[in-house]
């Protein structure tokens, strides 16, 4: 019994040391409502977000006319 507990053990680290070994896709979501205000949104998802916002104004817009 003892042997599979180690056996246990022994893997979980293994598969721990693997994982941490792995690059994963880093990637972020951000808050547009916020893109203009906050100081840790970066300038490229600032233009972004206005640009999204733009689009958005103007399909409502176009919808009124």
């Amino acid at each position: 019994m003892i042997k599979y507990v180690i056996g246990f053990v022994i893997a979980c680290v293994i598969w721990i040391v693997a994982l941490s070994q792995v690059d994963m896709p880093e990637y972020r979501v951000y808050d547009c409502s916020m893109s203009d205000w906050h100081p840790d949104i970066p300038t490229e998802v600032r233009e972004e977000c206005r640009r999204r916002r733009y689009q958005d104004w103007k399909q409502r817009n176009e919808n009124i006319i």
